[in-house]
């Protein structure tokens, strides 16, 4: 299945990312490694960032979720896990 972490910024969220970028960016690195990785990014307009990849259920996808430094540093003020189909490209 897959899913999206859907991150918005705090107020201190740029300043933050700079702080936990490096450790962030291992988790996504492990995700693209163990071939679950889909996309991810911030979006351009630096009001958070979008992560979208493959998990068993949404409780693991929450779990990879609440690990990510970016959660758990508090770069994102608010985030979100759905449920993600993708349609394109197939």
């Amino acid at each position: 299945m897959q899913f999206a972490i859907i991150g918005r910024d705090g107020p201190e969220g740029q300043v933050k990312r700079k702080l936990c970028r490096e450790e962030h960016l291992k988790g996504i690195e492990k995700l693209d490694a163990e071939g679950k990785l889909i996309l991810a990014g911030p979006f351009g307009d630096q009001s958070g960032s979008l992560i979208v990849f493959e998990a068993d259920s949404l409780e693991a996808a929450k779990a990879i979720a609440a690990e990510d430094p970016y959660v758990k540093e508090g770069v994102f003020e608010s985030y979100e896990v759905r449920p993600f189909k993708r349609v394109f490209p197939k």
